[in-house]
């Protein structure tokens, strides 16, 4: 939902080209934010949840890369 909501607010902004860059910026790092708990001490089930979120993190900088590389 954070990323629907935030990658709309980018796009409906009088600067959609400028910010989706620094949206994209901020994915990543997030996603890596995921990755370091991913690394950590975590439960079975506490990695199994992660890593589906990190999964769904990775598609959704893919498509944001598309948007900025496309313009």
């Amino acid at each position: 939902m954070t990323w629907a909501r935030g990658t709309e607010q980018v796009l409906r902004s009088d600067d959609a080209l400028g910010g989706m860059p620094a949206w994209l910026q901020w994915q990543i790092g997030e996603l890596n934010n995921l990755v370091l708990l991913i690394r950590s001490n975590l439960t079975s089930l506490q990695r199994k949840v992660v890593v589906a979120l990190c999964t769904t993190d990775v598609h959704a900088r893919d498509i944001l890369d598309e948007m900025v590389q496309s313009r």
